[in-house]
């Protein structure tokens, strides 16, 4: 601010140097033509010359912010000495110059007061010339105009000001803000260039710290990598090995670096789901049963399943997922063919199996170099990709496949591996033994326990099959919460393990558990175990609030030999239980080889079709087709029929008897069936479908007839049975239901 006043002040002087300078030429003209004396131009330079060279010395001195005062008073003197003695009538005119430069100032105060004076001057003025008779007229033309004018210039070069002084704030205010940013550009541009050196610096420190993690990444897959070959007793060296002529031939292709170094990581991982096959599969030296080699192929997905979430590898999945897919098709595990396979995974897949057919195994040495070449030449284009499969020959007859030696690896990565193996072997265990136990539960898991229950019946050949359930447990997840639901199911399987000593119980569903009791040799027993396991339930629930809802119905069925199937036994168990249920919450029954009260015999035939009408809708086939493959073929057969009748189908289950309540012999029973088969034969209709369902029931399943005649189909069939079969004191029992709306509507003996 203070060089711009100091450039006004300059302004200032020099224009009033300049007006003095004009009107001394002008003056010493008119002396020389004798208009004016010698002694005028002293007195003229008096009172313009000399405040003008006072004011400089001022100037020069520092005066910046008083000098224009000094301006103003040092050219009114020159104003009003030129105004009262000059002789022509438009002197009065040497003010607007000044007036002019006044304006640079902005300052309207200072414009007035020069107004001020000069108006006073010219009011003098023209008194003057009036009182010496120069003009004869105050209101003369000419001095209306010398007002008119003076006051015009006043105003505006006032106004003028004004506006000048706003602009000039406001541009000293711009200018002040544009300095500041400048010193805050300034201030920042030092603190970027220090923050610049600081981050190269740490651009330095992370080059290092990037190879470091490299080294370390390397590492850790290389432990990974050797922990998994570990596992199988004939592989050491070998992710490594396919991971360098993975390499070997992709560089051929012209990979670039970043990608090279990718195909490295992914062939040294290209296994880890071997990680999850157990080690007696890996090292088995004989031939894989179809389970095992299953478990074997399963390994691609299950290493890709590993390896889907990393992304700092590109694509570091897929050839763990698809190295054994074939060019042709025939691979594993989705039958890609041709480029449908990832470029890595056809590399992975000729580098492995070179690696396979060089290596000793198990099952067998080594092969030839002449027969590796002959078999990679025969896989050619139908389980190898041509292109990497050609490169792999040429570099083999080229001798240029990279060589490795496990021995030369690290001592760190020598010793992390054991480390990995020994916490992975540990892990297993572990798993293992969780596997074998419910966790809530504290029973045997299913798989397990149906193993150890069919080993327990192998040992003692007797005793009785127990299925538990909770009743209406969704009803107390829902009303009292999970937490709650968990609780009833740890109290049930405590008071079933508490039963009796001798008792072995798996945990066969999300509310069941099947328990064997050898010492339940007969029904006495079975039923004096279910009614103390109901009365101490009943007991549990009316003592304790939280336990309200708790409770659980049973079903029963014998164990006859030690060749009794597990599965067979509990299906009939079920049947119990389905009948326990019909009786209300809280029963038991008692599923017997024979019974002898004739309501037992029609509610168990009727909890025989309920059990296979729920089978016949339920969701879960695979289940149902390993548990219970009777029930799943009458499921199959319904499914076949409704798609050619629609859903209005009928299922009628026939169920030969004694009267008397004794057990058919072998050879009756035989008999029987047959005649019941041929009578269902000889009125099948063209929608019918008949199966055997188990050594004294048959299935027949009809479509495209109404209920009347469906009777009409059980009565000939019924009719046609007792007219061949002479053992009267044999009866058929059936049951029927409609498919549509599974409900029974008809049950009877004949």
């Amino acid at each position: 601010m203070n060089l711009q006043i100091k450039r006004t002040n300059k302004v200032l002087l020099t224009g009033w140097a300049v007006i003095d300078l004009i009107l001394f030429v002008m003056y010493l003209m008119e002396v020389f033509r004798g208009d004016r004396t010698a002694g005028y131009m002293v007195v003229f330079s008096a009172f313009s010359i000399l405040p003008l060279v006072v004011v400089c010395q001022l100037y020069k001195r520092g005066l910046d912010d008083e000098i224009k005062y000094f301006i103003v008073f040092g050219y009114t003197l020159m104003y009003g000495f030129v105004l009262m003695t000059a002789n022509t009538d438009i002197v009065w005119t040497y003010i607007l110059p000044m007036l002019s430069f006044l304006v640079l100032y902005h300052n309207p105060r200072l414009i007035v007061l020069s107004g001020v004076i000069s108006t006073v001057l010219n009011l003098l003025s023209i008194f003057l010339r009036f009182h010496r008779s120069e003009i004869t007229d105050l209101f003369d033309k000419d001095v209306r105009i010398q007002i008119a004018v003076l006051s015009v210039c006043y105003i505006a070069l006032y106004f003028a000001t004004v506006l000048y002084r706003r602009i000039c704030n406001e541009n000293a205010v711009f200018n002040d803000e544009v300095e500041r940013q400048k010193e805050e550009l300034f201030q920042q541009a030092e603190e970027l260039e220090a923050l610049n050196g600081e981050l190269n610096r740490y651009s330095e420190d992370l080059l290092v710290k990037n190879d470091q993690l490299k080294e370390m990444a390397m590492q850790t897959i290389m432990t990974i990598a050797n922990t998994i070959d570990a596992k199988d007793e004939y592989t050491r060296g070998h992710s490594r090995r396919v991971s360098e002529y993975s390499a070997a031939i992709a560089a051929e292709m012209g990979f670039s670096e970043e990608e090279l170094r990718d195909i490295r990581f992914t062939g040294l991982l290209h296994d880890i789901g071997k990680i999850g096959v157990p080690d007696n599969v890996l090292n088995k030296p004989g031939r894989l049963t179809s389970e095992e080699y299953q478990l074997m192929k399963d390994h691609t997905v299950t290493g890709g399943e590993i390896l889907k979430d990393i992304t700092m590898i590109k694509d570091l999945d897929i050839g763990a997922k698809y190295h054994h897919e074939h060019y042709d098709g025939t691979g594993y595990p989705e039958g890609l063919r041709g480029d449908e396979i990832p470029l890595t995974a056809r590399i992975i897949g000729v580098a492995d199996a070179y690696d396979a057919m060089t290596s000793n195994r198990v099952y067998r040495r080594h092969l030839p170099q002449d027969k590796v070449i002959e078999e990679l030449k025969k896989g050619n284009g139908t389980q190898f990709d041509p292109k990497a499969c050609s490169i792999l020959l040429r570099l083999i007859e080229e001798n240029r496949l990279p060589g490795f030696n496990p021995d030369d690896e690290s001592i760190e990565v020598k010793q992390a591996t054991q480390i990995l193996t020994r916490v992975i072997d540990k892990a297993e265990e572990a798993a293992l033994e969780d596997m074998q136990l419910d966790e809530l539960t504290g029973t045997l898991s299913r798989e397990h326990g149906m193993k150890v229950i069919q080993n327990e019946i192998g040992k003692h050949g007797t005793g009785s099959i127990f299925a538990f359930d909770i009743d209406n447990f969704r009803r107390v997840n829902e009303k009292k919460g999970f937490v709650t639901g968990d609780r009833y199911l740890s109290r049930a399987a405590e008071e079933i393990k508490s039963l009796v000593k001798d008792i072995t119980v798996c945990r066969f569903g999300s509310d069941e558990f099947i328990a064997y009791l050898p010492d339940a040799d007969s029904e006495e027993d079975a039923v004096r175990m279910a009614e103390k396991y109901i009365a101490a339930i009943r007991d549990i629930s009316l003592n304790d609030p939280s336990y309200s809802m708790l409770s659980v119905s049973i079903g029963i069925t014998p164990v006859s030999t030690e060749k009794d199937r597990i599965m067979v036994l509990y299906e009939n168990a079920s049947k119990a239980l389905f009948v326990a249920k019909q009786y209300g919450e809280g029963s038991f029954f008692y599923h017997g080889l024979d019974m002898s009260e004739e309501d037992d015999v029609a509610v168990a035939n009727s909890a025989d079709l309920r059990y296979i009408v729920d089978c016949i809708n339920s969701p879960d086939k695979e289940s149902l087709q390993e548990s219970f493959p009777e029930a799943y073929a009458v499921s199959e057969a319904a499914r076949e029929l409704m798609k050619e009748n629609g859903d209005d189908i009928y299922i009628t289950l026939f169920t030969l008897r004694l009267k008397d309540g004794d057990q058919l012999n072998t050879v009756s029973r035989t008999e029987l069936m047959d005649i019941l088969e041929r009578s269902i034969g000889k009125h099948l209709e063209k929608c019918c479908v008949a199966l055997k369902y188990s050594n004294l029931q048959h299935v027949l399943l009809i479509g495209g007839l109404d209920e009347g005649g469906v009777r009409q189909t059980i009565n000939k069939i019924t009719a046609d049975f007792y007219r061949v079969n002479t053992a009267r004191e044999v009866e058929v029992h059936y049951d029927t239901a409609e498919l549509a709306k599974p409900l029974l509507f008809e049950a009877g003996k004949v």
